[in-house]
């Protein structure tokens, strides 16, 4: 049996979004973003964790500086949970706005990571946008680091180089995908495979941190 997307090679994995056999080309590229995968589905989980590692070791082998990839290397794996967080924010602000692009994501995170090194240097000034569709990512954005520096709850307490840290991965992360010019928004549509659940909510129009 064909397909059930393409109708052109042989299915062999059953997809439960599609209700029919899907051939592994079509679920590698359509999943998530055409593709409304349910987050238990097991090509799911597997393709992108596999895919995920060939990235991340394309991306460190790819920084020229072998310290500055240790370091990041080691924030990507003490930090995963509050890098997540970053990724899953930038998914719900950026649901159903289809103008929204990964140069928009990096001027949005580095304007946050500006404001935590002038706050380092000992200058509380707020880097913002005047792009009207930037700046509410910047707001968001710092909402959730803010919650990492504040003791209780079940969040780690961060120091601001620790939040630096985290944000210089997430930057590494979209110039690497933006490197590749023929893949437009290439980064959104990776880390939406990353947190499908995240990906299949509606977008709220504003983010409340508990």
């Amino acid at each position: 049996m064909k397909c059930v997307v393409c109708d052109k090679v042989k299915g062999k994995r059953f997809c439960p979004a599609k209700n029919g056999d899907i051939c592994p080309t079509c679920c590698g590229e359509k999943r998530v973003v055409e593709i409304a995968c349910p987050p238990d589905c097991q090509y799911l989980k597997t393709g992108h964790g596999y895919q995920a590692a060939k990235k991340f070791m394309a991306e460190w082998q790819a920084t020229d500086d072998p310290r500055k990839s240790a370091r990041l290397y080691a924030t990507a794996q003490k930090h995963w949970q509050i890098i997540g967080e970053i990724e899953q924010v930038i998914i719900r602000y950026t649901q159903g706005l289809r103008s929204f692009s990964d140069e928009r994501i990096r001027d949005a995170v580095s304007l946050v990571k500006e404001t935590y090194a002038t706050e380092q240097k000992g200058i509380i000034y707020e880097h913002t946008s005047a792009d009207p569709l930037v700046q509410p990512l910047v707001r968001d954005l710092r909402a959730a680091m803010e919650q990492h520096r504040q003791v209780g709850g079940d969040r780690p307490m961060l120091k601001t180089a620790d939040l630096l840290d985290c944000l210089e991965v997430i930057l590494t992360d979209v110039a690497y995908h933006l490197e590749k010019p023929s893949e437009v928004g290439a980064y959104l549509v990776f880390i939406r495979k990353s947190h499908p659940e995240v990906a299949a909510a509606p977008r709220s129009q504003s983010i409340i941190y508990p």
